[in-house]
Parts: structure tokens; C-alpha cells; sequence
């Protein structure tokens, strides 16, 4: 009799065995229930245990079911019934109506083919425990350790993007580590040393409720910081792996689309007073996983727990451990609960990219700073939420908000010398004041700290088309897309360091990619229009940037000037000067850009009005010149008068190959 007084399921029968599978479905996640399933006296579970005595007999039978789910998705008319299985169990969404949604199905359809998924994985487990009876002549290879056949997670719990209130109120107490068990688990075929990319997929929140999502999301974010400053590994970006949030696929798929070797993945659920965390290794290479790890604490363990995890990482990787705690101050032990619950929802809002929600994230970073002020990472996404403003309000000046991102960066510097992100946004700050030596020493500091930060690798690309180094922009910009491969600022950002490389074609194809990947980001069409007119195509580029203005619903600056251009291009000189009095008449009463004033002058041949409008927008620092030392520049800077523009922005004089 099982607790309670249930009987328990008799797994000689074959009704009796499908009862019990059906059983350790529903409880699939959790493994203190999971130890009583009667699946575990099978004759299978018997034959896998006696090969592997020391895997903890839950995590063996939960890789064979996760076997044998993903034997049903080998066959492409089965595969449906793999995805219903994964979304209703293995990895479930917030509901079984969820589950339904999510795979396109009606109620009925959805409750129709859960149950033929079901009847098939029992069939095949069934077939399995009966096969134990005849097992194979001894000519014929050994079966496959079972307890290494463990199949990833094939979706992604999907949650709500917009957040209104907070609701992290996990009162636990103590600090102990109460519950820790960790096996390592080898792969078929596996080379350990060739995992050099990793990507931590967001933890998933079995209890459905906020508090448990903001802390796996926290732990995710965490994992990410800390494997990216093992210099061996490349680390994917936190906002390519949170994308893959709610999407039904399993590890070797997302290890495609991320460009992984390997994938983090977990859970965490609360039993009791308690935190259960599960975190697994997978080689996406075959879809084993290499090694899982278990844990049940209270909240203030946290930090150790991701540090166990880290460490444990790397030995299976077989790259050098991090280095201690010290490094990396405030653990989730020293982190007040009320501010790191802010801080997660504004890394969310940072992550839009839009002006409004930056504006969220900076309010929510501020509530996490005055919650604790001592809370350093809070402070320094603080100071890049106010130093990315300025590329999504077109209509104010500049320097805005210079003064309180650099004091905002400073501050986080003081408080924990050894954050990258503190100092990219320094060097971000210096480049847009011309402060080059500076600029450089800090993007090589946030990178010598964090070798796996892909917006460093980005900025410092921007850095060094000032520069004049193409090339090494091209490359520093395809490391960047190599860490966050879905970020769509990120991979247009490549379209443009393609151009300026001098691959128009390339930078083209790579715009079309984009597109593909998410068609509705209009930043995308604008610079598709940029280098359809460094090409000369002027009608290509006015398609182009149409189409973003009805993705975005207005016409940037940047988008208006490519319209004049391109209008002036084509011979339509009365378009072109209309579209120039347009920008005159709205400086009059917010910011204009003087770099999009001195493209216009310069496309309708008013030489004296672009170097007056390119002073101007040197003296505002208005970062937009980056355009001037692209394509569409040359002729401005082929210019003598361009000669004092690079002085003015403490630039050396041009040699002739790089004008």
C-alpha cells in the first residue's frame, strides 16, 4: 500500500505497468513523490540500476522515459505525439489548455492525442520491460547504458512578457544545505574538450507562480555571468537564450539554432519551506545529458548552489574552475530578496529595447538600487539603461543622460570593481565623447573580465569603425552574433559592419537573415535601405525603409534622411529639399540630428551647410557620425574640410587608404 492507502499499481500486469507510467508522468517533477513510483521495482529499472548502481534510481527512471519519448519524435508521423508528451509533462507548460494553444490543437484534439501519445510510450516502455525476459545472445553489442540516455527537455515554459507588480515574498529561513546529490554521466561518443560553447537555457518554474520564475530567471542570468568569465568558454548571451522561452524544441535543436555544444538546463520548485533545484548537462551534439546535479535548500543557499553548479560545469567541460567566490561579490545569500526581484523585472524591460519600456527598466533598477544600495549589478544595468536612451529618443539632445549613466557606472564600479558591464558602458560613454584611449581600455577591461559579453564585443566593434579598422570591427561584430545569435539589434549590427567592410552583398543577405529571424524589427529595413543606397539603388532603399516605417508606425529621423537621399539619388531634387526643410523646421522645437542635416545638405550638393551641420554635430556628440565613417560618408570625408571634423573629434589625420 502506498502512503495515503492508495494502492499501488502491481507493474507485473501490463494494465498494472501502464497505470504506474502513467503515474510517474504526473510526477515527472517530483522526485520525492517519483521514489515511491512503483516503475521503480520493473524489471527494466532493475536491469538499468544493476548497470549503473550509483545513479539515484529517480534520475534513471526519468531518463528512460525521456528515452523513450524522444524515440517517438524519430519517427516524423509520431513526432506530434512526442510534442504533446514534452508540453504536458516532461517539460510543462502552465496548463494542459496551454499545452493545447501552444501546439495549434483543439480541447478535444489535444485530450484525443495525449491519450494515443500515452498508449505509445507504454507501449514501447511495455515492450522494453518484456524484452528484459529474452535478452540478446551475447554476440550481439551490450544495450546502451540507460543511465546516460538523458534526453533534454523539448520545450519551454512560456510566461507573459509584461510585469506589473512584484510578488517575491519567499519567506525561508536558515542557511544550510540540506540535500545535495550529484552524479556525472558520460555520453556516447562524447569529447569533452570540444564543448567550447555553452548556453543556459531560463530555469523552469514548476509551481507557476512569480517568485519561483524571477528566482530561476535569476539563476539563469547568474549561471550565464559566471561561466562567461571562464576565458575556454563561450558563453551564450542571455537574450538569445531567454528567446528560446516557450518554444517547443528539445536540446539538440536549440544547441542548432544557439550554435552550442552543450545546454544547461533546469527547474526549481518549492517543497515545503524548501527550494528543489534540478540542473542538467546536455551534449546537443546526440542529446544525451553528461551530467545532472540535484539540490534542496533554503533560498539564502542559492549563491552556493550556483557555485556547485559552475564548478561542476567546467570539471565536465574540462576547462580550468572559475575562480572563487570572491571574484564576483553578492551571491543570492547577500542579494536583499525585494531588490534582486526589481532588478529581474527591469533586465526584462532593458531587454525590449523600446523607449517606453527602457523607461520601465530604469524606474524598476532604480526601486532595486534604493532597496539596496549596495547591490552593484543593479547599478550598473542601471547606468546601461540610461546610456542606450539616447538611441531610442531621437528628439532630445544627446547628453541627456551622459552625466547620470557615467556617475551611475561609477558608482558600480565602486561598489564591485570586477563587473564587465560597468565598463562597457564606460567605454560606450567615452566613445560618444570622443575620449578614444579611454573608450579602449575599457571595453579591454569588461572583456578581460568577461570574454563571453556579447554587447562588449558589439560596442567595441562600433569603437573601431571610428577607428578605421573595418576588418577588426567585422570580426569583433561576428563574435558578438557568434554569442547571441537571436538578437536582432546584434545581427543587424553585422549587417552594417558587413558594409563597412566592404561586402555590400554579403551585408544584404545578411539584412534578409535578419528579416527571416524577426520580421517585424524595423531597425532591420532602415539599414537595409543604407546599403541599398551605398549600392546605388535608391528605389531598393525607399522599399526598404517603407516598410519600416509601417512596422514602426512613424518615420524616424534616420528613415526620413534615407528618403531624401534616395530621393536625390533619383533625380527628385524637389522631394529631397522638402524632406531637408522638413528636419529645419523640426529643430525648431526638439533635437534634430546635425549628421542626418549634413547627409541631406551634402546629397543636394550644399558642401558649406554639411561641414556646418557635421561641427554642430560633433560639438553635440551626437554619435550618429558613426554613419560618416561608413559608406555614405566617403565623399563627406574625402573632403578637405573633413580634416578639421576629425580633429574636433581628437581623431588623427587620415591616411589616404582610410578616408
Amino acid at each position: 500500500m502506498a502512503a495515503g492507502g492508495l494502492r499501488q499499481p502491481d507493474v507485473r500486469s501490463e494494465a498494472g505497468f501502464a497505470a504506474a507510467v502513467r503515474r510517474a508522468l504526473r510526477d515527472f517533477h517530483r522526485p520525492d513523490v517519483l521514489r515511491d513510483s512503483p516503475l521503480l521495482a520493473s524489471r527494466l529499472l532493475t536491469a538499468a540500476l544493476q548497470r549503473d548502481p550509483t545513479t539515484p534510481p529517480t534520475h534513471v527512471l526519468r531518463a528512460i522515459l525521456r528515452e523513450h519519448c524522444e524515440r517517438l519524435g524519430e519517427n516524423a508521423r509520431s513526432e506530434r505525439y512526442r510534442q504533446v508528451l514534452t508540453l504536458t509533462y516532461l517539460a510543462p507548460l502552465r496548463s494542459q489548455q496551454a499545452a493545447a494553444e501552444a501546439l495549434h490543437l483543439s480541447w478535444s484534439t489535444y485530450r484525443r492525442r495525449l491519450a494515443e501519445a500515452i498508449r505509445m510510450l507504454t507501449a514501447s516502455l511495455w515492450d522494453a520491460e518484456i524484452s528484459t525476459l529474452h535478452p540478446p545472445a551475447p554476440s550481439n553489442p551490450a544495450p546502451q547504458d540507460l543511465a546516460a540516455a538523458v534526453a533534454p527537455s523539448s520545450g519551454r515554459r512560456p510566461w507573459i512578457a509584461a510585469i506589473a507588480a512584484l510578488a517575491f515574498l519567499l519567506l525561508l529561513g536558515g542557511g544550510v544545505l540540506l540535500l545535495h546529490t550529484s552524479r556525472v554521466r558520460k555520453s556516447p561518443g562524447t569529447v569533452a574538450d570540444q564543448a567550447s560553447t555553452v548556453a543556459v537555457l531560463p530555469f523552469i518554474d514548476l509551481d507557476h507562480v512569480p517568485a519561483l520564475r524571477y528566482l530561476g530567471d535569476g539563476m539563469t542570468d547568474e549561471l550565464i555571468t559566471r561561466l562567461g568569465r571562464i576565458s575556454a568558454l563561450h558563453v551564450v548571451a542571455p537574450t538569445s537564450s531567454f528567446s528560446l522561452r516557450g518554444k517547443p524544441m528539445n536540446a539538440r535543436q536549440a544547441g542548432r539554432l544557439l550554435g552550442a555544444a552543450s545546454i544547461v538546463e533546469g527547474s526549481v520548485q518549492k517543497i515545503g519551506s524548501l527550494l528543489h533545484i534540478d540542473v542538467m548537462l546536455v551534449d546537443t551534439a546526440n542529446g544525451y545529458g553528461r551530467w545532472t546535479d540535484e539540490f534542496t535548500v533554503d533560498a539564502s543557499a542559492i549563491g552556493g548552489v550556483e557555485d556547485i553548479i559552475v564548478r561542476g560545469i567546467a570539471n565536465q567541460l574540462h576547462v580550468a574552475p572559475p575562480p572563487p567566490d570572491s571574484v564576483w561579490s553578492q551571491t543570492g545569500a547577500d542579494v536583499n530578496p525585494q531588490a534582486r526581484d526589481f532588478y529581474l523585472v527591469g533586465l526584462e524591460y532593458l531587454d525590449y529595447r523600446d523607449p517606453g519600456a527602457i523607461l520601465q527598466a530604469i524606474a524598476y533598477l532604480q526601486k532595486a538600487t534604493q532597496a539596496d544600495e549596495s547591490y552593484a549589478p543593479a547599478w550598473a544595468n542601471l547606468a546601461m539603461a540610461y546610456a542606450v536612451m539616447r538611441s531610442y529618443q531621437a528628439g532630445v539632445p544627446p547628453d541627456t543622460y551622459y552625466q547620470t549613466a557615467f556617475a551611475t557606472a561609477r558608482k558600480s564600479i565602486a561598489l564591485d570593481s570586477e563587473l564587465p558591464r560597468a565598463y562597457e558602458v564606460l567605454g560606450l560613454l567615452d566613445d560618444q565623447h570622443w575620449h578614444w584611449r579611454r573608450a579602449e581600455s575599457n571595453y579591454r577591461r569588461a572583456l578581460q573580465l568577461d570574454p563571453s559579453d556579447a554587447t562588449a564585443h558589439q560596442w567595441y566593434a562600433i569603437h573601431l569603425w571610428f577607428m578605421g579598422q573595418m576588418q577588426a570591427a567585422l570580426l569583433e561584430m561576428q563574435i558578438a552574433r557568434r554569442l547571441d545569435p537571436l538578437s536582432p539589434i546584434i545581427n543587424v549590427d553585422l549587417g552594417r559592419a558587413l558594409l563597412y567592410a566592404g561586402n555590400p552583398r554579403a551585408s544584404l543577405a545578411q539584412y534578409r537573415a535578419t528579416a527571416a529571424m524577426d520580421p517585424n524589427f524595423p531597425l532591420t529595413y532602415i539599414f537595409m535601405g543604407e546599403t541599398d543606397l551605398a549600392l546605388g539603388n535608391p528605389r531598393a532603399a525607399l522599399t526598404a525603409v517603407h516598410k519600416a516605417d509601417r512596422l514602426s508606425g512613424r518615420t524616424p529621423q534616420f528613415a526620413l534622411a534615407e528618403i531624401g537621399a534616395s530621393e536625390a539619388l533619383l533625380g527628385h531634387m524637389g522631394s529631397a529639399r522638402q524632406t531637408l526643410d522638413r528636419f529645419k523646421q523640426g529643430a525648431r522645437g526638439r533635437y534634430v540630428s546635425g549628421v542626418l542635416l549634413a547627409w541631406l545638405d551634402w546629397s543636394l550638393g550644399n558642401k558649406p551647410g554639411t561641414i556646418d551641420a557635421l561641427r554642430r554635430a560633433v560639438r553635440e556628440h551626437d554619435f550618429l557620425m558613426m554613419v560618416v565613417f561608413g559608406p555614405l560618408g566617403a565623399g563627406m570625408r574625402a573632403d578637405p574640410q573633413f580634416a578639421e571634423i576629425r580633429s574636433l573629434m581628437n581623431l588623427p589625420a587620415a591616411s589616404a587608404g582610410r578616408r
